[in-house]
């Protein structure tokens, strides 16, 4: 493999340790997006004192007494509501945080819908493929593999229902009607014909199957998962070199990992070489073609969130290294 995924995020972990607080802050910035990545990324890169630092903090300025997260000022909190609450989940698996675990649990199965296997992304309903993989996925690692095992059937319904997958990918669901496609903007749709698109539709939801293959020795969960990252390669030639490629590479070590197939190494290693090429000088990621067009610099929020996801993602990327 060009480059090391493990050497990569060492780097960027040591960028987020230099600005953590002895309390578990960041300097000058108290908003949600700028924690929920990095007891994760801490955790997987090495670091569980730090990670368990920074879960701390967290418990203590935004868990609410029912589970829910204090949102305030992250922009995009309204429209991917329980994104947050999915990675932290995770982490306190991770971290042997039982009490906060249970919490985030029982908020987290109250945006399922048992009908349709989705979880409710926002307050109008939608079920969307990234919000329903990564709780799934937190859900499963926390011993819920009942309501994992529906959103693993509802990612099988929407590959499904899909048109034609060399056009794109439709990652919205409604649950009366099916497939929505909305204004066909990104929102809605990976356009397989432009760049720069949500591609980490296909790897999120691969991590989620593959984590199923794992779990319950099945094998139609380890196949779904590779039709979802295989299905990546009608997409535009930038698929797994912008900064919305990580997750593919996270999906695909995770299917390496039961397949033993080179395809599937094949799209780590791509992803890590892409992702090598986008890392700054200081070890960090910047947001740009994340969140802005054009990050501010005044700003570390998005520099943060973004590095803290590419080191939990490339310390996963770095276990394919070895095999």
């Amino acid at each position: 493999m060009s480059g090391s995924a493990r050497s990569m995020a060492a780097r960027g972990a040591d960028w987020l340790r230099a600005l953590l607080q002895p309390d578990g802050s960041f300097p000058g910035e108290a908003a949600l997006d700028c924690y929920y990545k990095a007891p994760c990324a801490l955790a997987f890169s090495g670091h569980r004192e730090d990670a368990l630092r920074v879960f701390r903090f967290v418990e203590q300025r935004f868990l609410q007494p029912d589970g829910d997260l204090d949102g305030t000022g992250v922009a995009w909190y309204d429209r991917f509501r329980i994104y947050p609450h999915s990675w932290l989940l995770w982490a306190a698996t991770e971290l042997d945080r039982p009490e906060t675990a249970c919490a985030l649990a029982s908020f987290l199965e109250t945006r399922w819908h048992p009908e349709s296997g989705g979880f409710r992304a926002d307050a109008k309903g939608t079920e969307e493929i990234m919000t329903t993989s990564l709780a799934g996925l937190a859900m499963l690692r926390n011993g819920r593999a009942d309501i994992a095992m529906r959103a693993g059937e509802w990612l099988e319904r929407v590959l499904g229902a899909q048109p034609d997958l060399r056009r794109g990918l439709i990652h919205v669901w409604r649950p009366l009607t099916g497939l929505d496609e909305g204004d066909g903007s990104v929102w809605f749709r990976v356009n397989a014909a432009e760049p720069r698109q949500w591609y980490f539709q296909y790897g999120i939801s691969a991590a989620l199957l593959s984590d199923l293959a794992r779990s319950t020795g099945q094998g139609k969960w380890l196949a779904l998962a590779r039709r979802y990252l295989h299905a990546s390669a009608h997409c535009h030639q930038d698929r797994y070199s912008t900064p919305q490629s990580g997750k593919i590479g996270w999906g695909a070590a995770w299917t390496h990992a039961l397949s033993g197939h080179r395809e599937d190494e094949a799209l780590v290693e791509a992803v890590v070489n892409g992702l090598g090429a986008l890392q700054c000088g200081d070890g960090s990621w910047n947001g740009e073609g994340v969140y802005h067009a054009q990050p501010d610099p005044a700003s570390a929020v998005a520099r943060i969130d973004v590095t803290a996801e590419f080191v939990a993602l490339l310390s996963i990327m770095g276990t394919a290294e070895s095999r």
